[in-house]
């Protein structure tokens, strides 16, 4: 009965049936040797156990059709089929490592191909007894089993191995992409902020207390990430409103306040067609509404309203009530507190608010940008 070995580790597989082959089979060597494609057709030497004492780092291993590799691990290479020789003593194709093989107290051997799933050989196991005739049938047809089983589990775990790295490479590849697409995110709400200069770090403040708040109500850091990014591009719809509308110091009117009521529609036309892996655009489109229905565009109530929409609507009040304004000096934190505070579960979500308290009275946040 062949051993069973379990391992993660080609090097390890390879010692390990060798080593079963010396003790519980009772061989005087076993080696294993993979086929070389370099100029002299070599054999490398894998793995090897038992009585070596320097047989084989003498041999000129090599499985090229002339010399050397007339012998029976050449052979086995380029035939893909067993070589058995029952009396080194007397075999004349032994006749060149027949000096050798004998002072080390071998008598008979045999040379099993390693092959591919195309039926191409990748290499050999080598067996050496200490007695004429020790492979009987049965134990021939056991050890081309064993050659077999080897055989098949150096093909699992090459594929293993190949499958890890392809898997390594689309992780690199997809952080890559992520790392594009935050980069591309963070230029256009770049160009957004250079029409609208008293406003210029709003989009970016926003987003990072949106975060800090998504953090603190123990969201997943994929929701955390796509929040963020939302909160970026927030009001990336007022590149559609004329510029002195943005920036004008005074009042403004009611017919530019309903332009400027236009920008969430604005900017979810905009990002709509991009393939965001989350719900960007949906959540910028929604970022005004209110949970009493009272906000814009579409007037949406509680639950209808996104949960990443409803933390940064009161990241989005925060900023907009503490910050300096074209038309107000800033008011301050403590101002921009009380409002989510007094209108918590009117307008603005709870969970969210409770978690932007904490994160200002208990932890400290500022804005740092």
């Amino acid at each position: 009965m062949a051993p069973k070995v379990h391992t993660t580790d080609e090097d390890e597989l390879l010692q390990a049936i060798c080593l079963a082959i010396v003790h519980q089979r009772g061989y005087r060597l076993a080696w294993v040797g993979y086929a070389q494609h370099d100029e002299s057709q070599s054999i490398k030497i894998m793995a090897r156990a038992g009585y070596d004492e320097g047989y084989l780092d003498a041999l000129q291993l090599t499985w090229a059709e002339a010399g050397h590799g007339m012998g029976p691990s050449g052979r086995a290479i380029r035939s893909g089929a067993t070589q058995l020789c029952q009396d080194i003593a007397n075999d004349p194709q032994y006749l060149p490592w027949r000096n050798a093989a004998q002072q080390h107290g071998y008598a008979a051997s045999i040379a099993l191909s390693l092959i591919n799933g195309d039926g191409s050989v990748f290499g050999i196991l080598n067996v050496c007894a200490g007695e004429v005739n020790a492979f009987t049938p049965s134990e021939v047809k056991l050890l081309e089993e064993m050659a077999g089983d080897m055989a098949f589990g150096v093909r699992s775990l090459h594929t293993r191995h190949e499958r890890n790295l392809a898997l390594i490479k689309n992780q690199e590849q997809l952080v890559q992409l992520q790392d594009s697409l935050d980069d591309t995110v963070q230029a256009i709400a770049t160009i957004v902020e250079m029409r609208d200069p008293y406003t210029a770090g709003h989009q970016i403040r926003v987003a990072d207390l949106a975060m800090t708040i998504a953090r603190q109500m123990g969201l997943s850091e994929e929701q955390v990430h796509a929040i963020h990014l939302a909160g970026i591009v927030h009001d990336l719809g007022k590149i559609q409103i004329p510029a002195e509308i943005l920036s004008k110091p005074g009042k403004i009117t009611d017919i530019e306040y309903s332009l400027i009521k236009i920008h969430p529609q604005a900017g979810y036309g905009i990002l709509k067609g991009i393939n965001f892996p989350w719900p960007i655009a949906l959540m910028v489109l929604q970022h005004h509404e209110r949970l009493d229905g009272s906000g814009y565009p579409q007037g949406l109530k509680g639950d209808a309203i996104l949960l990443g929409a409803r933390i940064l609507a009161v990241a989005d009040v925060i900023e907009a009530i503490s910050a300096h304004r074209p038309y107000r000096p800033g008011l301050g934190i403590e101002a921009a507190l009380a409002e989510i505070t007094k209108n918590r579960e009117i307008f603005y979500d709870p969970q969210a608010v409770d978690a932007c308290l904490t994160i200002f009275r208990e932890q400290h946040y500022s804005f740092n940008v």
